[in-house]
């Protein structure tokens, strides 16, 4: 090239990475680091849901905390009083409720009287449509049950008792708890009673920073609680907890296996080259390109996913190959050759190592996960930055570099020689390789199961369990979704959707379900002439048995979402409905002891407007398909590479570069194996890792400008810094970064060992 080309790259990079910079400090101050694992999962994950209503229900859930306190045996609700006023003292925390007061108490009793018309019951209304007798039966039987406390008032008012028909059905729906002092309290099987208190986050409950001083704050609020009473017991519920616990494992091992990674791969620089130079080297490239790899992702989604940068720990090793390359070519041949001279012996390999790679990165994108396309383009951006390094700017650092003899020298001739001329090693390394491989995969597991991406804390899982065992309230994600253009319409499509789930529950295809009290106005006014009908009976019935009662009020009494969620009824089902500003709707009908879950959603499929969301099923589902895509499009690329390799090289010379890759993937899954892992996604995206950076050491030895000790040297540093760095995630604390790291370790090694089958033949002996 010519001479003032060196220069013009030099400053032109100068230029760009600068810009980088700049770029990364507008961005990084509106930056936000997500902790959330749900966060890696499709954004759209619940089918034909309008993507509206399905974030601000998600958003909604993932807010709302819910406690239950225990003063003991006994019920006592200074325990609670107290509990619920450390938390009304929290920054963090909005609308916290515990019991209703008589305030409150007499604002529900006249919200009901008042629109009772409008808010008549299942259970109410299926006696009215039986005719006027039913319900006068059934009138009759609360005035002359012992227990019922019926009121000559109550009688005079309400004959047709709608607001006690309401109150009975709310009770039997919440059949797990019972009202204490205006508290919601359940008994466990120890006889402690448990008095429970909910509210919301002000925040996002994915705000790593936040989410530790909420938890560390609850946590000392429940310290503190016990001193005040000994005997008292605090149990937890919410997304904030399960966050929490995820983020302080990506954090522990950002800060321990990052710290260790960086202190390794710089001894190991040291070592090898005698000198601070190539170490300050190796950092101002692997720097560059986590400036690139930052700058370029936030610039592309906005935030960073704590599980990406804990990953791209391992773009450390790969970025410090290409520095390693060209320093270890100035290092044996400093002496013979100028640094442009030496560049160009190398600039092919390390742009089809680049190239490569990059692809193999890229082949993530195809993944719908969020998480994961942030990795592919922090690392393809980052790998691109680091190599431009080297290329445009080393050519001038190494000037004067130290030549220096190559370390192990002996060891790394012989183990070359032992490839060229002894077919123990030549064949023998490659069949064992392929039959541990072959060993590997058939004992291989394959399991898409979300659940075993992270061991979640026994604790927090204990405490899950007994509050939905009190409550009656679980966490499962399992509901049905219904939806629609207006609130009319979607409370239409409910109530369609309502008597399919008491056949599915009288069927025993689902234990139970929740549906919002409140009917549309087209059932309201069916509601009313029904009451016009029963009316006449009723009053005749009564005045049979020596009751006269006056007409019952018939006017209309009409209850819009908009009313009843203003209204104090409301408490406790307003996270069932979803009011947008466009006038579209959306609420949720929680279904719990699912057994049929093909039957689910097969009525969704009927019913217009609804949709059946099993998110794990979901997740599960989408984990298998593109795990299976990526599967096919892993295979397609290692056709692709056979194929370059056979018209560059030659049909029997590409097919034997393809080996290396092979034994790698094989390698990989094998230990996979062995190591009680099964195969998913996140395994398979490994493997694109291992594919792309395994080629790196074939195009390395492969290349004719290049000579077999050399490219021993730098592939050997460059193994042991991939190890410091990928092979770190092994011990990840997340199993689907652990289980990342062994696949990634154990391949990449494999295609460092098979690696000299790419020496060309006239190589034999040449060093």
């Amino acid at each position: 090239m010519p001479s003032e080309w060196p220069r013009r790259l030099a400053w032109s990079w100068l230029v760009v990475v600068t810009l980088l910079v700049v770029m990364l400090c507008v961005l990084l101050p509106k930056a936000r680091l997500d902790s959330s694992v749900l966060s890696l999962l499709p954004a759209q994950s619940l089918g034909k849901v309008p993507p509206a209503i399905e974030a601000g229900f998600l958003q909604r859930l993932d807010k709302q905390m819910l406690w239950l306190v225990s003063p003991g045996t006994r019920p006592d609700a200074s325990v609670a009083k107290a509990w619920q006023a450390q938390l009304n003292q929290q920054p963090f925390l909005t609308n916290v409720q515990g019991p209703m007061d008589a305030a409150g108490q007499q604002q529900w009793g006249k919200f009901y009287f008042e629109h009772r018309n409008g808010l008549v019951d299942a259970q109410t209304r299926a006696r009215l449509q039986k005719g006027g007798d039913a319900q006068a039966q059934w009138v009759l039987s609360q005035l002359y049950s012992a227990f019922s406390g019926v009121s000559g008032k109550e009688l005079t008012h309400d004959p047709l008792m709608l607001v006690r028909g309401s109150q009975l059905a709310l009770q039997q729906s919440a059949s797990q708890l019972r009202m204490i002092d205006g508290w919601l309290v359940a008994r466990d099987k120890q006889g402690r009673y448990w008095y429970m208190l909910h509210g919301e986050l002000k925040g996002s409950s994915f705000d790593m920073q936040r989410g530790r001083e909420a938890v560390s704050k609850l946590r000392e609020l429940e310290k503190h609680l016990q001193q005040q009473f000994p005997q008292a017991k605090v149990m937890s519920r919410g997304t904030l907890f399960y966050s929490d616990y995820a983020s302080q494992q990506a954090k522990h091992d950002v800060s321990t296996l990052g710290v260790a990674t960086v202190a390794g791969v710089l001894l190991l620089i040291l070592l090898v080259f005698r000198s601070l130079r190539p170490l300050l080297l190796c950092v101002t490239s692997v720097t560059v390109g986590a400036l690139a790899g930052t700058a370029v992702t936030l610039l592309c989604f906005g935030q960073l996913h704590l599980m990406t940068l804990v990953m791209s720990l391992g773009i450390v090793g790969v970025s410090a190959d290409y520095t390693l390359y060209y320093l270890t070519e100035r290092m044996v041949h400093g002496g013979q050759s100028s640094p442009l001279a030496s560049l160009r012996k190398v600039l092919p390999a390390l742009l089809l190592a680049l190239g490569t790679t990059v692809l193999a990165y890229l082949i993530m994108m195809f993944a719908p996960f969020p998480g994961i396309r942030q990795l592919a383009v922090f690392a393809a951006s980052g790998l691109t930055a680091s190599c431009f390094t080297v290329v445009c700017w080393y050519p001038f650092a190494v000037r004067g570099l130290p030549v220096r003899p190559v370390p192990c020298r002996r060891w790394m001739l012989a183990w070359l020689a032992a490839w060229q001329t002894n077919k123990t090693v030549r064949v023998g390394i490659p069949c064992t390789l392929l039959v541990v491989s072959l060993a590997g995969i058939a004992s291989l597991r394959v399991n898409d199961d979300i659940a075993s991406l992270q061991a979640l804390p026994q604790d927090l899982l204990h405490e899950e369990q007994a509050m939905t065992a009190l409550t009656g309230q679980g966490m499962d994600q399992k509901w049905f979704m219904v939806y629609g253009n207006s609130a009319e319409e979607t409370l239409q499509r409910l109530e369609k959707l309502a008597p399919e789930l008491a056949s599915l529950r009288t069927g025993k295809k689902i234990d139970g379900y929740r549906l919002i009290p409140l009917a549309s106005l087209e059932r309201q006014q069916a509601d009313l002439r029904l009451l016009r009908e029963a009316a006449p009976v009723l009053q005749k019935r009564l005045a049979e048995t020596g009751i006269s009662v006056s007409a019952p009020n018939l006017q209309q009494m009409p209850v819009t979402p908009d009313i009843w969620e203003k209204s104090v009824i409301s408490s406790g089902w307003r996270l069932l409905w979803l009011s947008l500003a466009d006038g579209r709707s959306g609420a949720l009908v929680p279904v719990s002891g699912v057994h049929d879950a093909a039957a689910l959603s097969s009525l969704a499929a009927k019913l217009p407007g609804v949709s059946w969301v099993d998110r794990k099923a979901t997740f599960n589902e989408l984990f298998g398909f593109y795990r299976a895509l990526l599967a096919a499009l892993l295979a397609a690329a290692v056709v692709a590479i056979a194929v370059s390799y056979m018209l560059r090289l030659g049909v029997k010379r590409g097919l034997l570069n393809v080996v290396p890759s092979l034994l790698s993937l094989g390698g990989g899954l094998a230990a996979l194996a062995f190591s009680g892992h099964d195969l998913n996604l996140f395994s398979l995206l490994a493997l694109v890792l291992v594919l792309g950076i395994g080629i790196n050491y074939t195009l390395f030895f492969s290349n004719p400008r290049g000579t077999p000790l050399t490219s021993m040297l730098a592939v050997s540093v460059a193994l042991l810094t991939t190890l410091l760095t990928l092979g770190m995630l092994v011990f990840s604390q997340t199993q689907a970064i652990s289980s990342f790291g062994i696949v990634l370790s154990c391949g990449i090694f494999c295609a460092f060992l098979t690696a000299p089958l790419a020496m060309p033949a006239c190589d034999k002996g040449k060093s």
